[in-house]
Parts: structure tokens; sequence; C-alpha cells
């Protein structure tokens, strides 16, 4: 009967070992498979900026090339400014940059919109946008930069406050 139990417990140990083995195998494949991982997550990374390094390359040869054959023309020079800001503008829109422009009269978000400047205003609606300063950017539905608009604000009533402030029965 001892003999029956030492041999259950010796296939026993027999059994941890291997499932021991086979948790360690099992560790080194699970080891190895996330450096895989890493490692082409790392080159899909690289082979992605290459390409944004690519292009932005050939807008620099363009500006290059604007800037040597100018020469004492403003409108040649233009000109290639233009093409260049054309490129540059295609090469933002493929990588899904967009631009934000809000429209004059709408309403101010200060969530998208960057106040630089308040007026005083009879005729706009209250927090509403004036004028845009300077258009905003968005890249996958973040902001990167946000649009500078001046917005518009009720007026002070001047004369009302120096009503207020002077004595009654004057």
């Amino acid at each position: 009967m001892i003999k029956n139990f030492e041999e259950i417990l010796e296939k026993k140990d027999e059994r941890i070992k291997e499932l021991e083995d086979q948790l360690a195998r099992l560790k080194a494949e699970f080891h190895n498979y996330r450096m895989a991982l890493q490692r082409e997550q790392e080159m899909l990374v690289k082979r992605e900026k290459e390409n944004v390094i690519f292009k932005l390359i050939g807008l620099l040869e363009d500006f290059e090339r604007a800037l040597n054959h100018g020469g004492n023309t403003s409108e040649n020079f233009v000109r290639g400014i233009r093409m260049i800001y054309k490129r540059l503008s295609t090469i933002l829109t493929e990588e899904g940059v967009e631009e934000i422009l809000p429209a004059t009269g709408t309403a101010f978000d200060p969530f998208r919109d960057e106040a630089v400047e308040t007026v005083e205003s009879d005729t706009a609606e209250e927090m509403s946008i004036l004028e845009v300063r300077e258009k905003g950017y968005r890249y996958a539905d973040k902001i990167l930069k946000a649009p500078k608009v001046v917005v518009a604000i009720k007026p002070k009533r001047v004369e009302e406050e120096k009503d207020k402030d002077k004595p009654s029965g004057q």
C-alpha cells in the first residue's frame, strides 16, 4: 500500500515537473512574441516618420528652388511661395490634418476656439465670433492648434454708470 502511494506521488512529481517545463516554455514564447511585436511597432512608426520626412524633404527642395530662381522678380518669388504653400497644405491633408476655420457670426466655443480679444458690439450677438485671426488645426479628433478669434461682448453703458454714481436730485 505504501508502495502504491510512493508510485502515485512519483507520478505526481513527474507531472508537476512536466507542467513547470511547459510553463517555462510558454513564458519564453510569450516574451519572444512581445519583443517581436514591439520591434514591429517600432518599425511601423519609423516607416511613417520616413514617409513624412520624405514629403518634407520635397517641400524643402521647393523652398530652395524658389529662393534660387526667384531672382529679382517678386512675382516669381510669390508664385514659388504659393506653390510651396499649396504643397505643404496637401501634405498635411494627406496626413489627416484638418483646418478649423469657424465662421464669422457663429457662437464662440471655448473647447475649440481661443479668444484673443473681446470687442463690445451692439450689432453682433454676445459671445459670437467677429473675426478669425488665425485658423486652427485638428488631427485625429484632437485640436493641435485652436483657431484664434475675436469675440463680441455686450457694450458697457457708460452713461448709465455715470447716472448711477450721481447723487439723486441733481
